[in-house]
C-alpha cells in the first residue's frame, strides 16, 4: 500500500468519508451509509476538529476517506455457535485518503476484521460488532497519518 507523509505545517480534517464494494462483494447502502457514519463518529472521537469541515479556514488540510470493500461476509451465526472457527465473519477493505481539494491519493491502506469465535458469543455476535472494530481501525489510521 502506499503510505502517506502529511505535511507537518498543515494538520489534515476529515471532509468525508464515502463507501463502495468492488464487483462480487454484496453490501447494500445502508451497510455504507452505516460504516460511513461509524468511521466519522470514530474519527470525531479521536480528534478535536470536527469530522466535517467543507471549508476549512484554519489551514489544516481536507482529506477524503474512501473506503473501497474488498470482502464482507457475515458468516454464519449458527455455525459459529457450533464450533470456533466455523461461520466467520471478514470485512476487508482498501482505505484511500484523498486530498479534498486537488483530488490527489495521499495514501491508501489495507484494513481486515475478522471474527471466529464460537458459542454463545460467537452465535450472538453480529457483523455490526465486528464493524465496531473495522471503523475504528480506519480511524486510527486517519488520526495517525494525518
Amino acid at each position: 500500500m502506499q503510505a502517506f507523509t502529511p505535511a507537518k505545517e498543515s494538520p489534515a480534517r476529515l471532509a468525508d468519508v464515502s463507501a463502495e464494494a468492488k464487483p462480487g462483494v454484496v453490501m447494500t447502502q445502508l451497510d455504507f451509509d452505516r460504516i460511513a457514519q461509524r468511521v466519522k463518529a470514530e474519527v470525531a472521537a479521536k480528534t478535536v476538529a470536527a469530522p466535517e469541515g467543507a471549508n476549512a479556514t484554519d489551514g489544516s488540510r481536507l482529506v477524503k476517506l474512501r473506503l473501497v470493500f474488498t470482502n464482507y461476509d457475515e458468516g454464519n451465526r449458527f455455525a459459529r455457535f457450533m464450533l470456533v472457527g466455523l461461520g466467520q465473519i471478514h470485512i476487508d477493505a482498501d482505505v484511500v485518503l484523498v486530498d479534498a481539494t486537488s483530488g490527489a491519493t495521499l495514501g491508501q491502506y489495507r484494513v481486515s476484521k475478522q471474527f471466529a469465535f464460537g458459542g454463545l458469543y460467537g452465535g450472538a455476535t453480529s457483523i455490526e460488532d465486528v464493524e465496531k472494530g473495522f471503523a475504528k481501525s480506519v480511524a486510527e489510521i486517519f488520526t495517525q497519518k494525518t
